[in-house]
């Protein structure tokens, strides 16, 4: 059989590629502008920590989208009964509209930063090890002395598994009161 290739074949106006490209540059914009006005004024974003962190703060972006689209659906309803209406009425509507679409694109716009700066803080910084290993290495950090002994002993073996797995043994085992053995 001969070998083919899948085109995909992109019907989209040159209009609508470049306003997903100039929409994408305002939401870096509003994403950057946004975090340096907060270092400026003296309270920096936290830090996403969690999944379910960042789910708060995209529930809380997606409730004002909610909001604003509510506002958009009363605005239309309300062009639907002007239609009948002879007059200015009628047309001037439509300003409210523009508004209304406007601030719903802003606050797109904005869930879009928030989403981003989740991305950047859990994507770029997500540890990940299980809770049974994070927390052991809580416990080495806190041991401080017993997890410096297993390190220096682990690294001064060196060479192979069975060394290392000796080195850890030896700590496991080790207990202060004993008497030292002779050689």
């Amino acid at each position: 059989m001969d070998a083919y290739e899948q085109m995909e074949i992109d019907v989209r106006l040159e209009s609508e590629k470049d306003l997903k490209t100039n929409v994408g540059k305002v939401i870096k914009f509003f994403y950057d502008k946004r975090r340096v006005e907060a270092e400026e004024s003296g309270w920096p974003l936290k830090r996403v920590e969690s999944k379910h962190e960042g789910y708060g703060i995209a529930a809380e972006a997606y409730s004002k989208i909610g909001a604003k689209a509510k506002v958009l659906k009363n605005g239309m309803e309300d062009y639907l009964k002007l239609l009948q209406v002879k007059g200015e009425d009628g047309v001037s509507i439509c300003g409210d509209i523009y508004n209304q679409a406007l601030e719903l694109a802003m606050e797109a716009i904005g869930m879009a930063a928030d989403a981003t700066r989740i991305l950047n803080d859990l994507y770029y910084g997500y540890d990940s090890r299980t809770p049974i290993e994070q927390a052991i290495a809580e416990m080495k950090a806190q041991d401080g002395q017993e997890g410096a002994e297993f390190e220096d002993a682990e690294e001064s073996q060196g060479e192979g598994e069975n060394d290392a797995q000796e080195a850890q043994e030896s700590a496991e085992s080790y207990d202060p009161d004993a008497e030292p053995e002779e050689n």
